[in-house]
């Protein structure tokens, strides 16, 4: 039998793995999922200047960007702003009026793209969180190191699940693209 603080050490330890990547999702993914879906009220207006493809590293198509220029909700034309508008559903001509959400200095159009994108990206990061923290979890339960072959298969299929989020993240983002 584990001691009690061995087993008070694996319960903290899976609250703060639990804790880390829910904290990790949210900043790094949930407020822009929120953005690419047209979650909240928009943020602002952009006027398109130009539209055009994005590759990756590898020349593989990224998607379709938009250079603009973005004015907050309620501000005036002189108080403008230079913006890329990522992962438009589709071609935009120059001086077309976009309604956009605002995260991290990027503007986002309701588009299931970048959606699918950074919801796979918060199923990643919450995989890799909550797994470990289970076998933390049922270690301190029984008061042994429990056999962690169960948890690596968990594990894996969480990863390979993963997409599925991101599927059904798009689908809601290409059905708020329908709407809107």
């Amino acid at each position: 039998m584990w001691r009690l603080p061995a087993r008070a050490a694996a319960v903290l330890a899976a609250i703060g793995l639990l804790a880390g990547a829910g904290w990790l999702a949210w900043v790094l993914a949930a407020e822009r999922v929120g953005a690419a879906v047209g979650l909240g009220p928009p943020s602002g207006v952009v006027l398109v200047e130009k539209c055009y493809d994005v590759s990756d590293d590898e020349g593989n198509s990224a998607g379709r960007d938009c250079r603009g220029q973005y004015t907050p909700a309620g501000g005036t034309a002189a108080g403008a702003r230079p913006v890329v508008v990522r992962g438009v559903p589709r071609d935009h001509r120059a001086g077309t009026r976009l309604t956009v959400r605002l995260s991290h200095g990027v503007a986002y159009e309701p588009s299931s793209t970048p959606a699918l994108r950074y919801g796979v990206v918060a199923g990643l990061i919450m995989v890799l969180g909550t797994v470990p923290a289970t076998w933390f979890l049922s270690c301190a339960r029984h008061g042994k190191l429990q056999d962690g072959s169960g948890y690596v298969a968990a594990g894996f299929a969480g990863l390979l699940g993963v997409p599925l989020l991101g599927i059904a993240v798009g689908l809601v983002a290409g059905i708020a693209e329908a709407v809107l």
